[in-house]
């Protein structure tokens, strides 16, 4: 079962597929924290300060929604 976010039906969803939900998040904060490390690495001038904020308010959202 791929869960439908926008569904009436996902709070009713198995326990497997929470799993498979806090798998997958904690899969894309990992890539989120190596895309921040690589931006914060290369923006000497601040031209991906946008970016680096976009990564960091995901990364939060990430974060509440894993603990």
């Amino acid at each position: 079962m791929i869960p439908d976010y926008h569904s009436d039906d996902f709070s009713t969803a198995r326990l497997e597929d929470t799993v498979s939900l806090r798998s997958a998040a904690r899969e894309a904060r990992a890539t989120l924290y190596a895309v921040l490390n690589r931006l914060e690495l290369n923006d000497l001038e601040g031209e991906e300060q946008p970016y680096i904020d976009d990564c960091l308010g995901a990364l939060a959202i990430l974060e509440e929604a894993l603990r």
